[in-house]
């Protein structure tokens, strides 16, 4: 990856070799140059570097330039950092194999090219808005919130974790919003809800406008494979706005809608403005998850009318439609709770279920 010509040994070599042929030991050399006979000892060892204060007494005991001894310090410093650059490289070379291809062809627009490694790596760590890829491997890269493991989640899991937040990092600093307003927000609700009877490209900027009105910047991303994350939801730094980022849950629309009220619940609900992640269902299970999916489920379909409308237990599509019609939502947030509490089974309604097309 790196061309390498030739070792450059550490400037400690030098001084070894010129006070041996002086005749002299590290001891008498120290008293002579000046230096301490520690700073000497770790000089030839390389385990210290030269300094501008250490070249002008050499330069005097030597009677040659401070410069010339400068030059050989950075010479090695260069030669060492080549090399780390080298090393650092590999390392994220392992990251970046890691990626789905798909997702990094499609998505990301970057083809991960084991011709071209240099070039990939830069490419994803622009993305990824990190130094190296190795900085996404830090499972304490951004403070959680309760929904934070630390025992369960493998290092994959916890790289594609961060890259997903990070992807939708980059995409909310390119947005504006407005001051968050809670009350705002929950007088939007019903006006929100009402956007699952449009289609995408109408609805989506309606969507995106008004939550911005309300303080949210909306991001949907494509699911990243192993990030085992359906939603975020964090206060940005130096931003009196949150960022609501979530996936295209298998680009079925009523996964979709709900993933985006879950997430309005937690910015709702956390007033400490701590960031949330909400993980697949079953890997978490904590009361602010609970009370984020109740805040989704409600602001859908009243509860009391729900109950009514399953102790009634006609599920044709008819009357499914119907209750979808008085509850003014797409009857496809219908069929998709009643599937996920198992009173439809999940190949029911197919033909009537929705799909989005998700693009980064």
């Amino acid at each position: 990856m790196i061309e390498r010509t030739r070792i450059v040994s550490h400037p400690g070599i030098y001084i070894k070799e010129a006070i041996e042929e002086l005749g002299l030991n590290q001891s008498e050399f120290a008293l002579r140059s000046g230096l301490s006979i520690k700073n000497v000892s770790t000089l030839i060892s390389g385990e210290s570097n030269i300094t501008f204060e250490v070249a002008q007494k050499l330069s005097s005991f030597f009677n040659n330039s401070v410069e010339g001894w400068i030059n050989l310090q950075t010479k090695y410093d260069l030669y060492k950092a080549a090399e780390e650059k080298e090393r650092e490289y590999e390392e994220d070379w392992l990251i970046a194999k890691q990626f789905d291809k798909n997702f990094v062809s499609d998505c990301l627009k970057i083809h991960i090219d084991p011709k071209n490694k240099e070039e990939t790596i830069d490419q994803l760590r622009r993305c990824f808005c990190v130094g190296s890829l190795t900085a996404l491997k830090q499972n304490n890269m951004y403070v959680f919130y309760k929904t934070s493991v630390s025992k369960d989640i493998d290092e994959k899991t916890i790289i594609m974790r961060n890259a997903w937040v990070s992807l939708a990092e980059q995409q909310a600093r390119q947005m504006t919003c407005q001051t968050f307003n809670k009350d705002k927000l929950l007088d939007n609700i019903k006006y929100l809800k009402r956007l699952t009877l449009e289609d995408p490209e109408v609805f989506q900027p309606k969507l995106i406008g008004c939550l911005a009105e309300c303080g949210i910047k909306l991001i949907i991303l494509p699911f990243l494979p192993h990030s085992n994350v359906t939603g975020v939801t964090k206060w940005l730094p130096n931003d009196s706005g949150v960022m609501i980022a979530v996936n295209d849950c298998g680009k079925d629309a009523d996964k979709i809608w709900f993933a985006i009220f879950h997430e309005i619940g937690h910015a709702i609900k956390n007033h400490k403005r701590h960031l949330t992640i909400s993980y697949k269902k079953g890997e978490i299970e904590t009361d602010e998850e609970k009370e984020a999916n109740e805040f989704a489920k409600n602001s859908f379909i009243d509860p009391q009318d729900y109950k009514e409308f399953v102790e009634n237990g006609d599920f044709r599509i008819g009357s499914i439609k119907a209750f979808a019609k008085k509850q003014n939502i797409a009857y496809f947030m219908v069929i998709g709770r009643l599937q996920k509490e198992g009173l439809l089974p999940w190949t029911a309604f197919q033909d009537y279920k929705v799909k989005y097309n998700v693009i980064l």
